[in-house]
């Protein structure tokens, strides 16, 4: 099958590979990350780790048998053991480890319940961080899901700039541009305003508008903040994409709710409860809609062939201006994206 891209499949930024609470320590999980094997694991101190799969030694693989041994990695071939910066420690035979059994580590980061690893096909160091988001006792736990699709990163974050598609596709009406698209670096944001169905409040055939503020940090991390002013609702949604290969990327999403003030406004049984069981249903109501917003999407995504110029309209949004923010992502671009206006 071609290549339906004209650009590389693996754009540079941080990617999710596992949520922090998949990996206790001592844990060893296989993974496929930018056309690669790698394994994830967690040494028993803590320390959460990315490495290339194969043993350097004689190409074993870490994910069939592999074990963590207190701050290493054992090869389950022939027991050479890696430390996380990926020198051989030690072997079986009472000798120094061969300088060449040196195991690439990759670089990673664990924010906000999720363990990313940096990629930049030119070998360059991170350029950007991923916030640490504050969320406390008052935000639910996350709801996640995940699902293999035929995309690419770049295609699935255009969305949150693609404000044509969400009369079209998710049959929003009232739509408003609060907040511009503008970008710095790595970052980009922009907000909106909708109105749509109501029935996730228990009241069906109505709208209520709704508040979206998109925060966009290269693309593999998007986070929408939204509101419900009527209802006193606030919710966030992650959007996480990963490449797996070149023709296929893991979709993480996770949402989670905010405790409202007062529940009874969004339906008046909920004022009778605990507020542990409201953050319960509302975080799950709240995920299934979320998630009925990206299933519309889907088929698009796997389906459509990126044109390069498209034919914009006015009322497509900034996609322009998305794209050429995203060159920044691809180190043969290096230099001719940056800052937007």
């Amino acid at each position: 099958m071609a290549y339906r891209f004209p650009f590389s499949p693996f754009p540079t930024g941080w990617y999710v590979l596992a949520a922090s609470t998949e990996l206790a320590p001592g844990t060893v999980v296989a993974r496929k990350f930018m056309g690669e094997e790698i394994v994830v694991y967690r040494t028993l101190s803590g320390v959460a780790c990315v490495a290339d799969a194969f043993c350097p030694h004689l190409g074993a693989h870490f994910g069939h048998g592999g074990t963590v041994e207190g701050e290493t990695l054992r090869c389950p071939f022939h027991d050479f053991r890696f430390d996380t910066g990926g020198a051989c420690v030690s072997t079986p035979y009472g000798h120094p480890p061969p300088n060449a059994a040196r195991l690439r580590q990759w670089v990673v980061q664990e924010r906000n319940g999720y363990l990313l690893a940096w990629f930049d096909k030119a070998g360059r160091a991170p350029t950007f961080e991923i916030p640490e988001i504050e969320a406390g006792p008052t935000w639910s736990p996350p709801r996640t899901e995940l699902r293999t699709i035929r995309s690419h990163p770049q295609e699935t974050t255009e969305n949150s700039v693609d404000v044509g598609h969400f009369a079209a596709v998710h049959k929003y009406t009232g739509f408003e541009t609060t907040a511009e698209m503008t970008s710095n670096g790595a970052y980009l944001t922009a907000s909106y305003a909708m109105l749509r169905d109501a029935g996730f409040a228990g009241r069906a055939g109505a709208r209520v508008q709704v508040e979206y503020d998109v925060h966009v940090y290269g693309l593999g991390w998007s986070l929408v903040e939204s509101r419900v002013p009527s209802l006193g609702i606030r919710t966030r949604q992650y959007v996480l994409p990963t490449p797996l290969d070149e023709e296929h990327l893991e979709m993480r999403l996770a949402a989670t709710v905010q405790t409202p003030a007062s529940p009874g406004k969004i339906f008046p049984l909920l004022a009778l409860l605990p507020a542990t069981l409201v953050r319960s249903l509302l975080g799950e109501v709240t995920f299934r809609g979320f998630r009925s917003d990206v299933e519309q999407d889907l088929a698009i995504w796997e389906n459509k062939r990126y044109l390069h110029p498209p034919a914009l309209a006015k009322g497509d949004g900034p996609v322009g201006r998305y794209r050429q923010w995203a060159r920044q992502f691809y180190p043969e671009n290096e230099g001719e994206a940056g800052a937007t206006p």
